[in-house]
């Protein structure tokens, strides 16, 4: 049964359906409680079966939103039904003001606020105006009570009330604020996620094409005179796909990236990104234009380093343009781009496995 029980709270995805099912089960709990009491104290039948009506309103309205998946609608009406007539009917037939049906229609109508959409505050104000109502029709005429307690059943009645109430309420707003803990904890966590995926790659874990034109413009371009931009190919990437596969692929792009990004120094400014399909672009930081390219060249050398345990045969090279990024000839991000590119693809042009750079 328990198993069952996490089954079905694990499908309810959404914090309403969860509010909706913790409020049902208390209310319910507390109604069959109160129809119990209600007959051991002896009230009357009309009492026991006022009570008795609450928890079936709650089981009715709880197999028509199963069935039907309009949770926030039959919410609503089950909180009209009991504080617009099982709460007055109760007023009326359990002593009135001398009893504890006063917290109980305070605590009815407080549910609404847990309801969704436009009826929401019209359900309130009605709930309100006829319960205020009965209070002030007993008050007036109090003939119209059913039952009248006397003292030391008063005293009792309102002792079990504030008793059931105060679980109530204690019950409903404490995983109120649990839910939303857990409901914000998980909006975070999407979040976080969100913004990771807008930045990064998703098979190789670099930077994106997105936020490397980000970089460029918003970090790099203005301290540009320290910084070197080269553009990597894998040569021959589209005959690898073909003859492997696309999962081996996606293992070769994977490698190469992640091999790329050891060579990274994040704290100094550079960074590692998937530009297309198998290109990626290294934004370098360095002394010297001859440094620059030696890490470039060092990386094309260690990519023939590379083996696959499933195909130990494949064999990888990359080619590739590089340029400073403080060279006169660019008037911005998008020319140094152009040029960066057309360096790669004269590489590829001229034999690949080779770095192409502005004085060659």
């Amino acid at each position: 049964m328990l198993k069952i029980i996490k089954e079905f709270w694990a499908k309810q995805d959404s914090l309403e359906r969860k509010l909706f099912w913790s409020i049902i089960v208390v209310v319910t709990g507390v109604a069959t409680f109160s129809a119990i009491f209600t007959i051991i104290e002896g009230i009357n039948s009309a009492a026991s079966l006022s009570s008795v009506g609450c928890s079936v309103v709650c089981i009715i309205i709880a197999a028509i939103a199963v069935k039907t998946g309009l949770y926030n609608q039959c919410y609503l009406i089950m909180c009209c039904i009991l504080s617009c007539f099982l709460m007055p009917l109760l007023f009326l037939f359990c002593g009135g003001i001398t009893s504890g049906m006063p917290l109980y229609c305070i605590t009815s109508i407080s549910l609404i606020a847990f309801a969704q959409g436009r009826l929401k505050l019209p359900a309130f104000i009605l709930s309100l105006c006829i319960q205020s109502a009965t209070i002030a029709a007993t008050w007036a005429n109090p003939n119209l009570l059913i039952t009248q307690l006397d003292h030391d059943a008063a005293y009792l009645d309102i002792l079990v009330t504030h008793l059931l109430t105060g679980f109530t309420l204690f019950a409903i707003g404490t995983f109120s604020l649990w839910a939303y803990a857990k409901e914000r904890d998980k909006t975070t966590k999407l979040v976080s996620q969100l913004d990771y995926l807008s930045m990064h790659d998703s098979l190789t874990g670099l930077y994106n094409r997105r936020h490397l034109l980000n970089y460029l413009e918003n970090s790099i371009w203005a301290r540009r005179n320290d910084f070197y931009l080269a553009m990597l190919d894998i040569d021959d990437f589209k005959k690898i796909n073909y003859t492997y596969g696309q999962d081996f692929g996606d293992e070769v792009i994977r490698a190469v990236g992640h091999l790329l990004q050891k060579n990274e120094d994040e704290m100094s400014g550079e960074c590692v990104a998937r530009y297309g399909c198998e290109k990626y672009m290294y934004v370098i930081n360095a002394g010297s234009e001859v440094e620059a390219y030696a890490k470039v060249e060092s990386f094309r050398k260690s990519i023939r380093n590379l083996t696959f345990e499933n195909y130990p045969q494949v064999s990888l090279t990359v080619s590739g343009g590089f340029v400073p990024c403080f060279n006169r000839g660019f008037a911005d991000v998008k020319q140094m781009l152009i040029k960066v590119d057309s360096l790669r693809v004269a590489a590829k042009q001229q034999g690949k496995n080779q770095i192409r750079n502005m004085v060659e």
